[in-house]
């Protein structure tokens, strides 16, 4: 996971230095924002069932009932693939002209038949991975990674001389694809039991307890992704398509700083749902302290690299990146934060302590939304970044106090070496 980790965000670079240096910021922007739509299109049309299905993945793993899977995966797809994701498709494209309109560039209007396309896709792509995630297939789930997706869309329009978006379309669908035929080569094989459970579903694994687990995740879900791209949006709302392209690569940039954390999360979502099922509180407690002493060991010395020179590494992007600077030391306070706190947010979603989390993300979002509305219009991109830093550290470190409170847990207990309290 951290070697497709490194190759992924070494790709989402060659990706943005492709672009900008080819197209220009304004082209780097206006691709950011139609991915931004598409992102949180995808992410509604998955109903929070994709995190159902890491959780209940390793759950039916644990206590022997690997029948269900095949039944519950297949509701998933048709419930979020080819139901949730072409109604939503269907609005984004009717309200295609109103986003071009308040997005305030005419140009996008050619991006959003590809979105409309690609939410399908994105929604199926999506489900895949976490699916695959749940069943600790973890070097599938890692060919499914977005940075592979930019690295395959790199490469084509490298040979194939297309644009970023046609060529992230393709590299998408190539993913999907992928993603669905390792799915099905993962899961046992779908025999008669199988078959039944698909006629008669236990109401643990019901319609009903699917969804209400599922609603608090999606909620949550919904309100991470806003706070991840709110700044975005309202960048493109009130700034130019040249700015959100500065910030956003300024935003990868400071990425860095959480990608080992992004590969030890990978795992450790999984774990945590294992654990829990099987009431180990110490392994709990164990796999907490091996991934937050993971994220720090990495994060600290990536946050030093990227402050002590923030002109330097933005000056990679061609000189009018520059201005980013201020940008890139902001967001990656934000993230060191972030790695510190270990992974909070997972451990609750994991753990039945689905709508704490949710109650947290509702208020970062908001904080989020309101800081960058005021911030945008009067400091610009710097004003984005200090107020998504800002709304960083408070969900990271209202959910470390979460997790203290509901689990008995600590994460800078972990940071320091001491002993985790007991579970309750």
């Amino acid at each position: 996971m951290l070697a497709v980790k490194l190759i992924g965000a070494a790709s989402a670079y060659a990706l943005a230095w492709w672009v900008s240096r080819y197209e220009g910021p304004a082209a780097y922007g206006r691709f950011e924002l139609a991915l931004t739509v598409l992102t949180m299109a995808a992410m509604v049309s998955r109903l929070g069932l994709d995190g159902v299905l890491v959780k209940w993945m390793a759950s039916t793993s644990v206590k022997g009932v690997q029948e269900i899977q095949w039944p519950l995966v297949l509701r998933v797809v048709a419930m979020t693939g080819l139901v949730a994701a072409p109604l939503l498709a269907c609005v984004i494209w009717y309200a295609a002209p109103s986003l071009t309109l308040w997005l305030g560039d005419p140009l996008l209007a050619t991006t959003w038949p590809w979105v409309v396309a690609g939410i399908p896709i994105f929604t199926i792509w999506g489900v895949s991975s976490e699916a695959l995630r749940g069943l600790s297939r973890m070097r599938s789930y890692a060919l499914l990674q977005p940075g592979i997706v930019a690295a395959v869309a790199v490469v084509i329009m490298v040979i194939m001389g297309l644009g970023v978006v046609p060529a992230y379309a393709y590299s998408l669908g190539a993913s999907t694809a992928l993603g669905l035929t390792l799915l099905v080569l993962s899961l046992p094989k779908m025999g008669e039991a199988a078959r039944r459970q698909m006629r008669v579903f236990p109401a643990e694994w019901g319609w009903q307890s699917m969804l209400s687990t599922g609603w608090p995740m999606l909620l949550g879900s919904a309100m991470f992704l806003v706070m991840s791209w709110t700044d975005t949006l309202l960048l493109g709302h009130f700034l130019e398509e040249d700015q959100v392209g500065i910030y956003r690569v300024a935003f990868r940039m400071a990425a860095v700083v959480t990608l080992v954390q992004a590969a030890v999360n990978s795992y450790a979502a999984p774990l945590f749902a294992e654990r829990h099922a099987s009431g180990d509180d110490k392994g709990l407690r164990a796999i907490l302290r091996q991934t937050t002493r993971l994220n720090v060991a990495f994060s600290l010395p990536a946050f030093v690299i990227l402050v002590a020179a923030p002109r330097w590494w933005m000056g990679w992007f061609g000189e009018v990146f520059v201005t980013g600077s201020a940008c890139l030391v902001w967001l990656s306070l934000g993230q060191v934060v972030n790695a510190l706190c270990g992974p909070v947010m997972y451990l609750l979603n994991m753990t039945g302590h689905e709508r704490s989390a949710q109650r947290i993300l509702w208020f970062a979002a908001f904080c989020n939304l309101v800081l960058n509305a005021w911030a945008i219009p009067r400091f610009g991109i710097t004003g984005a970044a200090v107020s998504t830093a800002l709304s960083m550290v408070l969900w990271n470190v209202a959910a470390a106090v979460a997790v203290k409170r509901l689990l008995g847990l600590s994460v800078w207990d972990a940071i320091r070496g001491g002993e985790n309290t007991t579970t309750t």
